[in-house]
């Protein structure tokens, strides 16, 4: 439907127009009345109705004067002139101001419906070209944001200012929406989905309240909304607007919202900065609004800061699930007060699960299994999600040691393993491991067989070369004193081993690293 705003400085014939015309059967509704053309403009200026139906006469501000100063604010308004026989003249200069046409008093009711018809399809002709302007100077923006070539540049921001029809130079703002994987909260529904719905969302919540946006789809899952710094929009609009989206398109969304006014000739570096801000969502969680002056003024860091990992690892095989869950908490909040990069949680985090699953004995041995967990922790947008699934590794793990040890020789060959996982390094027999758990070596061969699949020598020589793996990485120790470091007096035993094992000699394998 189209709005209609209704002058007359005659308040009977004003609500007579406004009452007993019916309007809605012609798709118009009424949205506001004056009674001269000065309290008119003043409405006008909030309203923004698509006609104006107004008397040429009045008091304090007649119909003309009224329509120019519109017409210069707002000139895809259509008029529509009410005049007597006597004022023929007024109708020809109403003509002459732009309008669609006029009706002579009395009213007659054909007349108006033919009128009506006639500026309806003006108004449809108005919209389809402004549709086309917005797109046109989207697209613009667009291509301002990633050109490189700067008389190409140049020439686009002037057809962007021509577009735009402003007398003078403006500044302007940029905000980014940042989808939240939309298929988390609506299974099935796409990134591409999801953006053609905001994007709707966007062009109607702006249509409604009366604001002009170029709304640029800048990267997949990213929308940016580019406007004039005179109607940037408050803290608690933004705020307010974030709620109405997520509560009518069923999706979170994360906003960075650059405040500070710039020139369009900055637009790249103003894009960069709100891009930068939308990362920040990253520590600070989705379904948020960001802004410039709240960002953290730190680089982020890219060295890690130690974990409590030993500690970590005894509360897990001691069932100390609360205490444990602390510690990463702690030391989650740590890396987002130091702002430590994404890719060294992400790496962080690859390496604790990995080395949380060996330590209960279910290494990630298949590489589409380790491909999956990388996947799942770098596809994370926020550092909460990262530690979500640690915790979620951390509770499987603790699950499965309580199922072991309601298995008194699971639990005995438990004890074995994380003996011999802590003393690798020394002289480990059979008989010297039997001992310690009191039982004879050939029963505890058997169960451990049982229980794992493998000898204890097998075991043995497994921790023993993995650890020697990792330290093959320090050019600065010799194979001999490798050796040594993990158990092994005789060197060239300890090659012989390694070379059985992975196909390789040490040195070999030394510089494939």
């Amino acid at each position: 439907m189209y709005s209609i705003f209704l002058v007359d400085d005659e308040e009977l014939e004003l609500e007579m127009i406004r009452d007993y015309i019916r309007w809605e059967e012609m798709g118009i509704y009424v949205a506001g009345t004056a009674l001269n053309g000065r309290d008119a403009l003043e409405k006008i200026e909030v309203i923004q109705p698509d006609i104006v139906l107004t008397d040429v006469q009045m008091p304090v501000m007649n119909g003309l004067d009224m329509a120019k100063r519109v017409s210069e604010l707002f000139d895809w308004i259509q008029f529509v002139f009410l005049t007597g026989h006597d004022e023929f003249n007024y109708v020809k200069s109403a003509l002459n101001v732009g309008a669609v046409g006029y009706l002579l008093k009395p009213l007659d009711l054909s007349e108006i419906v033919s009128v009506i018809d006639k500026v309806k399809r003006r108004c449809e002709e108005v919209r389809m070209k402004n549709r086309s302007i917005r797109v046109t100077k989207s697209n613009i923006v667009r291509e301002m944001i990633f050109e490189q070539n700067e008389e190409r540049f140049r020439n686009l921001a002037a057809s962007y200012h021509k577009l735009s029809r402003h007398t003078e130079p403006r500044t302007y703002t940029l905000t980014l929406l940042g989808i939240d994987a939309p298929h988390a909260a609506q299974p099935g529904l796409s990134l591409e989905d999801g953006m053609a719905r905001l994007q709707t969302f966007m062009e109607e919540w702006l249509a409604d309240k009366k604001l002009e946006a170029d709304l640029v789809v800048c990267r997949e899952g990213e929308l940016g909304i580019f406007m004039d710094a005179a109607g940037h929009l408050s803290r608690f609009t933004w705020e307010d607007l974030l709620k109405q989206m997520q509560n009518t398109l069923g999706f979170t969304m994360t906003a960075a919202v650059n405040e500070e006014p710039e020139e369009l000739s900055r637009i790249q570096d103003v894009y960069r900065e709100t891009r930068q801000m939308l990362e920040e969502m990253f520590y600070v969680g989705n379904g948020r609004v960001i802004y410039a002056k709240d960002v953290l003024r730190q680089l982020e860091s890219r060295q890690i800061p130690p974990f409590q990992e030993t500690a970590y690892f005894e509360d897990i095989h001691q069932l100390a699930s609360e205490q444990a869950a602390q510690k990463l908490r702690d030391y989650f909040n740590r890396l987002v007060m130091l702002r430590i990069r994404k890719t060294e949680v992400c790496d962080f985090a690859i390496g604790l699960v990995e080395r949380l699953l060996e330590g209960i004995h279910e290494p990630i041995t298949e590489s589409h299994k380790r491909a999956e967990l990388y996947h799942a922790i770098y596809q994370c947008r926020t550092i909460i999600e990262i530690e979500a699934i640690i915790m979620d590794f951390a509770g499987h793990a603790i699950q499965t040691l309580e199922h072991r040890f309601m298995d008194k020789n699971a639990r005995l060959v438990h004890q074995v393993r994380t003996m011999i996982d802590q003393t690798y390094h020394q002289a480990i027999t059979i008989n010297s491991l039997s001992d310690q758990v009191y039982l004879s070596p050939n029963y505890l061969r058997s169960i451990f067989k049982e229980k794992t699949g493998m000898t204890i020598h097998d075991y043995l020589t497994r921790i023993r070369l993995n650890k020697a793996k990792e330290l093959l990485a320090d050019d600065s120790l010799k194979v001999q004193d490798i050796a040594q470091r993990v158990g092994y007096e005789s060197t060239s035993y300890f090659i012989s081993l390694f070379l059985k094992s992975q196909g390789v000699t040490p040195n070999e394998y030394r510089k494939n690293i």
